[in-house]
């Protein structure tokens, strides 16, 4: 009952997967775009001031020639800063921050191999951009041209290796936007800073604006991976925003929080002070009736600079891995990124610990294996009662058979007389499903744990496992596994039902098939608590039996 229980369980959840990547499978895909057709068609992402403007809005006005497309004819140039973690290019265009490289993580397990490219502007367009938005208070033509947006022009005004400023001036110099683009010595965390001076007459009042565009394909989900891909943001709680959710322009205030763009190990996040009010907002647009674009930011509240006087506005965009120690020190909630689902509460407990481990023993392979071990511990009470209850029923199988054979199709009188053989011999039927319900929900939260977790991607293990992160390139762990599996239910009592008892013959087969293609560290942890099963099942059953 115990192990039949389980199969199930996991059973549905492959189909869950399966489900998941005929959707994704067959979901509408944009066509590529050339790099010239994007400078060329992207529209504006937000007007001045607070208000957003509808697709409709938008063609009314440039009919009319009040608005220019968000990009101009100008040619813009790449200027590349970094430190030990990060690499970044920023586009002279906005100071757009246009392409992120992760030093330390690469596209396959060849060290040699490129580096990972978070955002970039030419392959899938994904960039993060900031800006400031003059408030006007007249209609006046001079007030035009006061701050510059995410589509303005700057100038290098000066440069080191983890850090650069950028100069903009309106056409009389009466104000002037020092952009500072810098990093850490080490990390993943971009810091901007505009300095605003205003040698003007006139008080000036700006917002800040700071958003993540990024062309809607991503690496969507797998049946392999059910991971999200997608918008997300954190206003108090945790919310995650599909593509089509984006596309519906939302706008509402919150204080502090952060928006993102996220996907499988990685983010992209701008964060705010937690005592400041920000306008989220999300924009879907499409261009040539073939590729959206999807955009979340935000816009600041009013900040007032008088006359010959100057203020800084600052932002922060984290450009990284998912890294739960890392997250959880930048902005609150963010670490909710790796996307433990309603079990959060089980899995951190759980990495947390696979994480000490791991820190002990310097391998997450062997890290996998203990934590198991530990879990088994844990629950040792309750599976031996499950077990003890599954090798009794075993044991009187025969007499289990007699009845069936003696009553034939009279199915009352052979439940009757099974249930007095129950009371006569003290067997419960159902005492090997409760303990497994319990443990149920704590191996999924280990699943989700051991999916989510960046750490474990292109981590060695021993011998022929490389990545932990990736499918067994050879297929010994998943045989393996299909094999405790079908030894495992040997030492079970044969279903009554001759179909059911076919069925679960096949269902090693079926699921060596599945584990075939999941992550090597996922069927590490399977493959040893299958074995510590058969190990404690066997020694309970031979002492019964």
């Amino acid at each position: 009952m115990n192990n039949r229980l389980l199969l199930y369980v996991a059973f549905s959840l492959v189909l869950f997967m399966i489900w998941m990547e005929w959707q994704d499978q067959h979901a509408p895909q944009a066509e590529n775009i050339s790099l010239e057709q994007k400078e060329d068609k992207i529209i504006e992402d937000l007007p001045e001031e607070a208000n957003l403007l509808s697709e409709s809005k938008i063609s009314e006005l440039k009919k009319t020639e009040k608005i220019k497309p968000a990009r101009s004819k100008v040619k813009d140039e790449n200027i590349i800063i970094y430190n030990d973690d990060i690499k970044i290019t920023v586009g002279l265009l906005g100071g757009a921050i246009k392409r992120t490289e992760l030093l330390n993580y690469f596209e396959t397990i060849d060290k040699n191999s490129a580096n990972i490219k978070l955002l970039d502007f030419t392959d899938e367009y994904y960039v993060a951009q900031s800006g400031l938005l003059h408030v006007k208070k007249s209609s006046n033509k001079e007030l035009k041209n006061l701050a510059p947006d995410h589509h303005e022009l700057f100038s290098v005004k000066s440069k080191n290796n983890q850090s650069l400023v950028l100069e903009w001036k309106n056409k009389d110099a009466t104000i002037i936007v020092l952009k500072k683009i810098y990093l850490d010595e080490s990390g993943f965390v971009v810091h901007v800073k505009n300095t605003v001076i205003n040698n003007s007459n006139k008080a000036w009042i700006g917002r800040q604006i700071r958003l993540i565009r990024r062309q809607g394909s991503g690496e969507g989900r797998s049946w392999v991976t059910p991971t999200f891909t997608g918008g997300a943001y954190y206003d108090g709680a945790y919310n995650k925003i599909s593509y089509d959710e984006i596309s519906e322009e939302t706008r509402f205030k919150v204080v502090g929080g952060w928006v993102a763009m996220m996907e499988h190990y990685f983010v992209s996040s701008w964060v705010f002070s937690k005592n400041k009010t920000n306008l989220f907002y999300t924009k879907g647009i499409l261009l040539d009736d073939d590729r959206n674009d999807y955009i979340i930011g935000a816009l600041s509240e009013p900040v007032v600079i008088q006359p010959s006087e100057k203020g800084e506005l600052n932002s922060k965009l984290y450009v990284g891995p998912k890294l739960q120690t890392e997250l959880e020190k930048i902005s609150t909630g963010l670490e909710l990124t790796i996307d433990y689902g309603v079990l959060t509460f089980l899995s951190k407990p759980l990495f947390w610990l696979l994480n000490k481990i791991h820190t002990i023993v310097g391998n997450w392979g062997w890290a996998i294996i203990l934590l198991t071990l530990l879990i088994k511990l844990v629950f040792y009470k309750l599976s031996e009662a499950s077990y003890k209850s599954m090798a009794k029923m075993k044991k009187f199988s025969p007499k289990i058979q007699s009845i069936k054979e003696r009553f034939g199709d009279d199915r009352q009188k052979m439940n009757q007389a099974m249930m007095a053989m129950y009371r006569e011999e003290k067997i419960n039927p159902l005492g090997g499903c409760w303990p497994i319900l319990i443990q149920i929900p704590v191996f999924i939260a280990l699943y989700w744990v051991l999916l989510e977790s960046v750490e474990l991607r292109h981590a060695n293990f021993i011998f022929w496992i490389n990545d932990l992160s990736a499918k067994d390139p050879y297929f010994v762990l998943p045989l393996i596994m299909g094999a405790s599996m079908f030894f495992q239910q040997k030492l079970n009592p044969a279903p009554p039902d001759p179909i059911q008892a076919k069925v679960m013959q096949m269902l090693p087969i079926i699921f060596t098939a599945f584990f075939a293609f999941f992550p090597s560290g996922l069927v590490l942890y399977w493959v040893v608590n299958n074995l510590l099963s058969i190990a404690q099942q066997w020694k309970i059953t031979k002492s019964i039996t």
